[in-house]
């Protein structure tokens, strides 16, 4: 069978060559999304890697190109730090999967796979298995570029920001799901942006032009949230003088958000249930019932399987609630997105020259620190810091002092730091594989590391002592001379 691959990076092009051939597969390759149409043309195909970023037509602008000359062959489209619009517009363009990169060969081999299972069984190489190499055989290193992105946009619509894997991961998962009428429950630690998520759900489905109804139940009186979600009619109950429609009511055509799921008392569950069941509800001390025309989100910070094993959230519920399940990351497992995140802040408010607000030293120590508020209390930091900076580059002491829960772990801050590091390495040596190795005039790894960490460990050291630098070097076992010339290297006063 027959796959082609497209990428203007010699080098992705290689891999999945040497990759694909061990399957079994005849790989063809192309550089630009013109040759490849051309090559789809000539040649039967069982599957295509199609780029997103490339010269002339991008990779979107050629999916349904590819999909029209490749009946229904799986295309999986490839992008490099891409947004929540560029996961969308591929899947409406036909994209079966959507691989990030850098990436894992072993991940890619894998999707590949699966593309051909659920699309083409019968095609499958003779004996090829998803794991039919071994370790020694195939590289379990991270490929691809991180130094090409595609549409970092981050004055897009949407204000979910992130580059990182784990945010794409998330952008996927929402192209992949906004366009059914299915139920979605999004869970993830506060302030993660759950309700960001369900808005972004609402804004690409077919559902769009009608209400987007968010709802905190927890937040009404709990005799009054029936009538609240589902309306009442007059005379149902003291006070109730009038016939009055409920949220649900309101969010008619549309899409409603049920906010913090997990605290809504049994008794409402029950009549949630139904409603998801029979897909009708009725108002409080109506007879009759009326159809239900909304499309149902559910967020949630708890853990709701820990709810049904201690009785406080009915099971048959969470198994309607989780037609999907999207689970959003904490902040500090994605990184990668702080600074993204920091600038897109600073732009909303019209700080001066966001890009350029914060140097490297301050990024790191940003990315270490373990933020249990997770965006929302990144988000606060930053602004603060933009109120005490005045329009200057952000300072670490423009940020408020670094804080963890008091429940948490003890090596919070040092397991924080040792993945920041991986994640950097991983990046690193990534694009270096990717170019084929250092380039003529580029710094040695090692030596670029210690540029991005030690100007944040010489400061912390020198604040700690008072900026006394006989005792910062006693501390850092270093020479005082040693210690002089690494803060001239620096500029460090």
């Amino acid at each position: 069978m027959n796959v082609l691959v497209v990428d203007d990076e010699p080098s992705i092009c290689w891999g999945f060559k040497q990759l694909l051939g061990q399957e079994g597969f005849q790989v063809l390759t192309a550089g630009s999304a013109e040759a490849g149409l051309e090559l789809a043309k000539k040649n039967s195909l069982g599957l295509v890697l199609l780029d997103v970023r490339l010269p002339g037509m991008s990779g979107l602008d050629a999916l349904r190109a590819f999909r029209d000359s490749t009946s229904d062959a799986p295309i999986i489209v490839m992008t490099a730090f891409g947004d929540l619009e560029t996961a969308v517009k591929a899947v409406e363009q036909g994209a079966s999967d959507y691989l990030n990169k850098p990436f894992r060969l072993d991940d890619a081999l894998d999707m590949c796979h699966r593309a051909l299972r659920r699309n083409q069984p019968s095609n499958l190489p003779s004996g090829s298995q998803p794991q039919s190499q071994t370790a020694t055989q195939r590289s379990s290193a991270t490929h691809g570029s991180s130094a090409k992105p595609d549409t970092l946009n981050l004055s897009t619509t949407s204000t979910l920001i992130g580059k990182s894997a784990a945010m794409q991961r998330v952008f996927h998962k929402i192209a992949l799901v906004a366009d059914s009428d299915l139920s979605v429950l999004i869970t993830g630690e506060t302030g993660t942006g759950k309700e960001l998520v369900a808005e972004a759900i609402h804004r690409h489905s077919r559902r769009r032009d009608k209400p987007y109804v968010p709802v905190a139940p927890v937040t009404f009186n709990p005799s009054l949230l029936e009538s609240e979600l589902f309306g009442h009619v007059r005379g149902a109950f003291t006070g109730a003088t009038e016939d009055r429609p409920g949220l649900f009511e309101a969010a008619k055509g549309g899409t409603i958000l049920l906010d913090e799921i997990g605290d809504l008392p049994m008794g409402s569950q029950v009549k949630l249930l139904r409603v998801l069941e029979q897909r009708r509800y009725s108002r409080v001390g109506e007879i009759n019932s009326r159809p239900c025309d909304v499309r149902i989100l559910a967020a949630t910070h708890r853990d709701l399987q820990r709810g049904v094993t201690e009785g406080t959230f009915r099971e048959d519920l969470l198994y309607r609630l989780s037609g999907i399940t999207l689970e959003l990351p904490p902040l500090r497992e994605r990184v990668d997105d702080i600074g993204p995140l920091a600038i897109h802040f600073l732009t909303l408010i019209g700080y001066p020259n966001p890009t350029d607000a914060m140097d490297a030293a301050l990024l790191a120590n940003l990315q270490l620190r373990s933020w249990p508020g997770n965006v929302r209390e990144l988000r606060n930091a930053v602004e603060r810091a933009a109120v005490i900076a005045r329009g200057r580059k952000l300072d670490i002491n423009d940020f408020p002092a670094n804080s963890t829960p008091s429940n948490s772990a003890t090596n919070l801050p040092h397991e924080a730091a040792v993945r920041a590091i991986e994640q950097w390495s991983k990046e690193q040596i990534a694009a270096q594989l990717s170019q084929g190795g250092p380039q003529s005039g580029e710094l040695p790894l090692y030596e670029r590391f210690l540029n991005l960490t030690e100007p944040s460990l010489l400061k912390a050291v020198l604040e700690a002592v008072g900026g006394n630098r006989s005792a910062a070097a006693d501390a850092l076992g270093l020479h005082r001379a040693t210690l002089r010339d690494r803060l001239k290297r620096y500029g460090i006063e």
